[in-house]
């Protein structure tokens, strides 16, 4: 069976509206457990064909987040770099648990996202 154990935790924000990238921020920050999960060659050719790179999974406990985090949010976990949310998809783990599962890509881009 699958390791279902939710022992890490990302923030995940908001990206504020600026009129500039330079003054565009990170926001609102929620805390949530999570687990890694593997990206697998499928997911990940078929974000490739959409020209994303899914670098990361990670899965929380539904009933930690609803259905907030959405996609076009953006994540720190515990590597401490920041993602963007291309995915969330609300499924079930293993266990029947109701859960979603983020997949995340590396921003690409020439300025930096800044927490507020």
């Amino acid at each position: 069976m699958a390791d279902l154990i939710y022992d890490r935790i990302l923030t995940v924000y908001r990206l504020s509206q600026g009129t500039s990238p330079a003054q565009r921020k990170l926001t609102g920050g929620v805390e949530h457990y999570y687990r890694e999960a593997d990206v697998y060659a499928s997911r990940y050719w078929q974000a490739k064909q959409a020209g994303e790179t899914i670098s990361m999974m990670a899965v929380i406990p539904r009933q930690d987040c609803d259905d907030r985090v959405t996609a076009e949010m953006y994540c720190i976990p515990e590597d401490g770099r920041i993602y963007r949310i291309v995915q969330a998809q609300h499924t079930y783990d293993a266990n029947g648990q109701p859960v979603t599962v983020l997949s995340l890509s590396t921003p690409e881009g020439k300025y930096e996202l800044l927490k507020d």
